[in-house]
C-alpha cells in the first residue's frame, strides 16, 4: 500500500494533477485505510524484533512476521479464502 500511495503521489505530481483537494483526499485515505501503524515498523530496521518483546507486548503490537500478516486481529473478521490458512492434513 506505500508503494503504491507513493507512486500515486508522484505520478499525479508528475501530470500536474496533485491540487489541495486531490492530496486531502488522499491523506484521508492514508490516514484511515490501516487499522493500526504497526506495519510501518517493517521499514524500520531498529524495530526488528519488537512484536516478539516485552515491549511489543506492552504496547499490544500486533505479530509481524510473515505468517502472521493475513491473521485477523480478532476472530469475528472475515477472512478471504485465498488468505485462510488450509486445514491441517488437506495439502496431502
Amino acid at each position: 500500500m506505500r508503494l503504491l500511495l507513493n507512486a500515486t503521489n508522484g505520478t499525479l505530481e508528475t501530470f500536474g494533477l496533485l491540487n489541495d483537494g486531490v492530496s486531502a483526499a488522499l491523506d484521508a485515505f492514508t490516514n484511515n485505510v490501516y487499522e493500526d501503524m504497526d506495519h510501518e515498523w517493517l521499514y524500520d530496521d531498529s524495530m526488528d524484533g519488537v512484536d516478539e518483546s516485552a515491549v511489543g507486548a506492552a504496547l499490544g503490537v500486533a505479530p509481524m512476521a510473515f505468517k502472521a500478516w493475513f491473521t485477523p486481529f480478532n476472530e469475528g473478521r472475515y477472512v478471504h479464502p485465498s488468505a485462510a490458512d488450509e486445514p491441517e492434513g488437506a495439502a496431502q
